[in-house]
């Protein structure tokens, strides 16, 4: 009997931990058993409120139908919420089969209550009452937004047409499940055993002494190095030893396609599946089917900023490889580079030229420090008071619990900091929102959250001492979490992060910003011993070595975008083309050599696969221009002057999806956002930097 067949006493909502009510969510109680009768519950909740608004009749009053769906999608978000997050942060064998086996319900109802006529008729007639016509602007564009939405759905189908959408929802969630969990298990199964010390040169101590503890902890001599992202990247970026490099890199290109595994499968029944959902709804394509409702507007938007932006960087990234092959054949001895070895040149590039190592930082960020200071920049700029609490809620004992607080002392909510690697726990970093927060009464019920990543762990009795890149991963995700905390929408499907997808990596960039400035860096990077500061001229050298590399990420990350966007436009499902094989040809022109493009990247593509950035990877970049152009008015006033802060929190950060992005952007920079200012930071400092 499968776990969402499961009867016991946590059907109970008095006893099951993920339907109590209370704050924060009582995470280390929950266990497999408590996902079933959960989610059946919540779903059984939410249904009954669909049913009522889909059985209401005139006269028609907003708190009854859109208020109503609000409340109860809050509280089926909050338990939904619960359990995934478990599943990326504690999973074992009964937390994946209970997760397994709740998605294709939970898909399944989502599709079914998004297209549900009924519905769609009644809101359809109370956007016509004069009660609609009278609504506050974020009520009134939320009305808008969710008929919209139900349309894009299927809403205007009939039965056949909306049982179809609901059948390929469902069928995609189970993929896109499988996806990440063979990503997930290709991660698990690999381990790298060195003995031989000498393989190890150029590998910061702090990397050995893990992998030392790692191939200890699994009773193996020697270290053991995995794919989990701060051993990974301790081997690509340091090691001297050319054959370790390259035997990591290729497991890395394996993680989705080992027998058992294999995702070369399962991305063509994805983007099939896709296809035949954007057609059924009437769109050309998936991508101006997402894309409609965000900023780009349609597909075709979206790739021509890819296509423009690359056509400016191409110049750079090839001066660059140039500069890169150069320095790796006279320097190096590499006469013909690989994909394993272009980190490895950079940094040595950047160590040489700059005199910057990543791993000679590490005592100017431990993780405490650069937290404290994210949390009194939060203060300065947004006035925003963050104090650590105690919990006995937490999924682990490496997780951490904060309380947030306004000025004036009001209660904004709280979050928990989970940034350890370990086994069960998903890859790379980000920010989850638990509970979005909302009117309550005469108050307005609090925020929760969640950062998570895999950043380097305390080693014994010293703290955890972050690289420069892994500190920006807490800024970055900070940023993320200052978004959700900071709204003040009412509506909460529209507050917070809720906002479209080429927007939301706005105010994360922006905060990545501050990790360059020397101002802010006098105050972040302070020693793990002595607290002395950052030396100027330290500094000076990491704000140049920012910009060796610029124009190869820049391509990088428009690679990611103009592939996801081709094979949600130009592939063609039905074909007889192999779609890893056409993503290859894709993002050849943006290699360092068209050969060179790694060749597992796809399989392993969880971004478009198994999240939501499907035909919206571009939105990384389109956040990045905007936010460039953010930053500088910041940058303007001296970094911390309280008025911009508080122009950015009352025009974004509070506003969450509660008018256009765009016009939030021109609320806070009194026009029209400048797009060149991203290419004027990047390219123009990365000129400087070969210059010099």
């Amino acid at each position: 009997m499968g776990v969402m067949s499961s009867q016991s006493s946590a059907a109970d909502p008095q006893r099951n931990p993920i339907l109590r009510a209370t704050f924060p969510i009582p995470f280390a109680e929950v266990g497999a058993e408590h996902v079933a009768p959960a989610l059946r519950y919540a779903l059984a909740e939410a249904e009954r409120a669909y049913e009522a608004v889909a059985a209401a009749r005139p006269p028609y009053r907003y708190d009854d139908l859109l208020g109503r769906l609000d409340r109860t999608g809050a509280w089926l978000d909050r338990v939904v919420s619960t359990v995934s997050h478990l599943n990326a942060v504690r999973q074992d064998a009964a937390m994946r089969e209970a997760w397994s086996e709740a998605l294709p319900e939970l898909t399944a109802f989502g599709a079914r209550v998004a297209s549900d006529p009924r519905v769609y008729r009644v809101l359809h007639a109370y956007s016509e009452t004069e009660e609609a016509a009278a609504l506050p602007p974020e009520k009134a564009r939320h009305l808008r937004l969710t008929l919209d939405e139900m349309r894009r759905a299927g809403a205007g189908l009939d039965e056949a047409g909306r049982a179809r959408v609901e059948a390929i929802k469902s069928e995609l969630a189970t993929w896109s499940n499988t996806f990440q969990n063979n990503v997930l298990d290709g991660v698990s199964a690999y381990a790298l055993d060195v003995r031989d010390e000498g393989r190890l040169r150029g590998i910061p101590p702090s990397a050995r002494e893990r992998a030392r503890q790692a191939a200890e902890e699994a009773g193996e001599e020697g270290w053991r190095f995995t794919l989990h992202q701060p051993s990974y990247l301790a081997v690509l970026d340091h090691a001297d030893d050319r054959a370790l490099r390259q035997e990591m890199y290729q497991a890395a290109q394996q993680r989705g396609t080992g027998e058992g595994r294999d995702n070369r499968a399962v991305v063509p029944r994805i983007l099939a599946l896709r296809r035949s959902l954007a057609e059924l709804l009437g769109y050309q394509h998936w991508a101006d089917l997402v894309t409609e409702d965000r900023m780009a507007g349609d597909g075709a938007t979206a790739v021509r900023f890819e296509r423009d932006t690359f056509a400016r960087v191409e110049p750079h990234l090839r001066d660059e490889v140039r500069d890169l092959e150069a320095f790796a054949r006279e320097r190096l001895g590499i006469e013909r580079l690989q994909p394993w070895d272009v980190r490895y040149a950079f940094e040595r590039l950047r160590s040489e030229r700059f005199d910057v190592e990543q791993e000679a930082l590490r005592p100017w960020f431990p993780l405490d420090r650069v937290q404290s200071a994210a949390f009194e920049l939060a203060y300065e700029l947004y006035g925003l008071r963050i104090e650590q609490a105690w919990t006995d809620t937490a999924w682990h004992e490496d997780v951490d619990y904060f309380e947030v607080y306004r000025e004036d002392g009001t209660w904004v909510g709280a979050f928990y900091t989970d940034w350890a690697p370990r086994p069960g726990k998903r890859d790379g970093a980000w920010l989850i929102g638990l509970q979005t927060g909302g009117p309550d009464g005469d108050g307005f019920e609090p925020h929760l959250a969640a950062m998570c990543g895999n950043l380097t762990p305390a080693d014994g009795d010293r703290p955890a001492l972050l690289t420069h890149g892994e500190a920006r991963t807490v800024f970055h995700e900070f940023g993320h979490l200052l978004h959700h905390l900071s709204s003040t929408v009412e509506v909460r499907e529209r507050a917070g992060t809720n906002v479209p997808w080429d927007f939301v990596e706005v105010p994360s960039h922006l905060m990545e910003n501050w990790l360059y400035e020397a101002p802010s860096l006098h105050r972040i990077a302070r020693h793990v011993d002595d607290g002395r500061p950052l030396d100027e001229e330290v500094i000076q050298r990491l704000r140049q070595a920012r910009a060796c590399g610029a124009a190869y990420h820049m391509a990088r990350q428009l690679s990611f975008g103009t592939v996801d966007l081709a094979l949600h436009i130009d592939f063609d499902p039905a074909g007889d083309e192999d779609p890893v094989a056409f993503g290859t040809r894709v993002m050849a022109p943006f290699q360092i050599r068209p050969d060179a493009v790694p060749e597992g990247f796809l399989p392993s593509f969880a971004h478009i696969f198994a999240g939501g950035y499907a035909a919206g990877y571009y939105g990384y970049m389109w956040s990045e221009m905007l936010e460039a152009d953010a930053f500088d008015r910041f940058r303007e006033a001296g970094l911390y002057d309280p008025e911009v802060g508080a122009a950015f929190r009352d025009q974004v950060l509070s506003r969450g999806n509660g008018a256009p992005p765009d016009a939030l952007m021109r609320g806070f920079l009194g026009r029209d956002p400048n797009p060149d200012a991203m290419l004027a930071r990047n390219l123009g400092a990365a000129r400087q930097a070969r210059r010099d």
